[in-house]
C-alpha cells in the first residue's frame, strides 16, 4: 500500500512453501525489468517465519550484480528471532558492493518487545536518509525522545535476556508445529525465525462445517475457525498467497495449547458433502 501510495507500482511475487516460501534467483530474474526501482525482502518472514541464509542469499545476490539500477530494502526486524542451528545474515555483509544501493531496516519492537515504544531505524546513503528525514518530519514529525532513549538502551545495554527469551519462542513454535501436524488436513513447516506458524489447510478445502456451509478458501477456513472455536488466525489470502493460515505464538504457552485443541476439535467436525447425504 505504502508503493502504491508513493506511485509505485508493487510486483508480488508468490514464494511457495515447496521453496520454503522463499524468493528464487530465477523469480527475480525474470520479475526485473527496466522499471524496476526496488527489492524487498524480509528475513526472518511474516507471515512465514522463513529466514534467508547466506548460502539462499548469494544466487539473489548476483542477480542484483547484474542488474545495478534495482536499489534493495532488506527488513532485518526480526534479525535475533532464529532458532536451531540458523545464524543470521543480512545482504551487506555478505556483498559490500551492495552497500550503495542497500536500505537496511530493523526496530526494537520485536527482539526487545518494544512494540509500543514504536522506534524503528535504518542504515542506507546519506542522500537516502536525507531524503526519508523530509518526508518523516512532514508526516509523523519525529520520534519521542524518550522512546529515543529506551531503543539506545536496549541495543546497548545487556543482551543476555535475547538467549531465554529466543528459547521460550522456540518452544512455542515446536508446541504450534507439532499440534498442527497432528491435525488431519493441516501441513505445517518448522519456520526458521520469527514467532509466526504459516500452515497449509488445503486438505481442509472443499469440506463442509457443521452448519453446512463449504470451506472453499482458506478465509472461509479461518471465518469458521473465529465463530466455531473462537480462535483468530489470519488466512493466507491476506499476504497474497493461499490455501494458508497464519498463527503468531508471541503468547503464552497455555492460551497456544488451547487454542491448537480448539482448532483440532473444530476440523474433527468438518466433512464432506457425501457424509452429509
Amino acid at each position: 500500500d505504502i508503493v502504491t501510495i508513493a506511485e509505485g507500482k508493487p510486483v508480488c511475487v508468490p514464494c511457495s512453501a515447496q521453496a520454503g516460501f522463499k524468493l528464487t534467483a530465477n523469480q527475480l530474474d525474470a520479475t526485473i525489468t527496466p522499471r524496476a526501482k526496488w527489492l524487498i525482502l524480509n528475513s526472518p518472514s511474516n507471515p512465514s517465519g522463513a529466514a534467508y541464509s547466506a548460502t539462499d542469499y548469494q544466487p539473489l545476490i548476483e542477480v542484483l550484480l547484474r542488474h545495478p539500477h534495482v536499489r534493495l530494502l532488506v527488513d532485518d526486524i526480526y534479525e535475533h528471532i532464529v532458532y536451531d542451528d540458523f545464524r543470521f545474515v543480512t545482504p551487506v555483509a555478505l556483498e559490500p558492493r551492495l552497500k550503495g544501493r542497500t536500505l537496511t531496516v530493523n526496530g526494537v519492537s520485536k527482539a526487545y518487545a518494544m512494540t509500543g515504544w514504536r522506534i524503528g531505524y535504518a542504515g542506507g546513503s546519506r542522500e537516502l536518509i536525507k531524503a526519508m528525514a523530509v518526508v518523516q518530519s512532514q508526516s509523523t514529525s519525529c520520534p519521542s525522545s524518550v522512546s529515543q532513549a529506551a531503543a539506545v538502551e536496549a541495543l546497548s545495554g545487556p543482551q543476555h535476556f535475547l538467549k531465554e527469551r529466543i528459547e521460550g519462542f522456540r518452544r512455542r513454535r515446536d508446541l504450534v508445529v507439532a499440534g498442527l501436524n497432528a491435525i488431519d488436513g493441516i501441513d505445517c513447516r518448522v519456520p526458521e525465525g520469527a514467532f509466526y506458524t504459516f500452515a497449509g489447510c488445503a486438505g481442509l478445502v472443499g469440506k463442509t462445517t457443521p452448519a453446512g456451509k463449504p470451506i472453499e478458501t482458506d478465509t472461509d477456513f479461518c471465518d469458521y475457525l473465529l465463530q466455531e472455536a473462537h480462535v483468530a488466525v489470519v488466512p493466507g489470502a491476506a499476504f497474497g498467497l493461499s490455501p494458508f493460515f497464519r498463527i503468531s505464538y508471541a503468547t503464552s504457552e497455555t492460551e497456544l495449547m488451547e487454542a491448537i485443541l480448539r482448532i483440532a476439535a473444530a476440523c474433527s467436525r468438518l466433512g464432506s458433502d457425501s457424509d452429509r447425504c
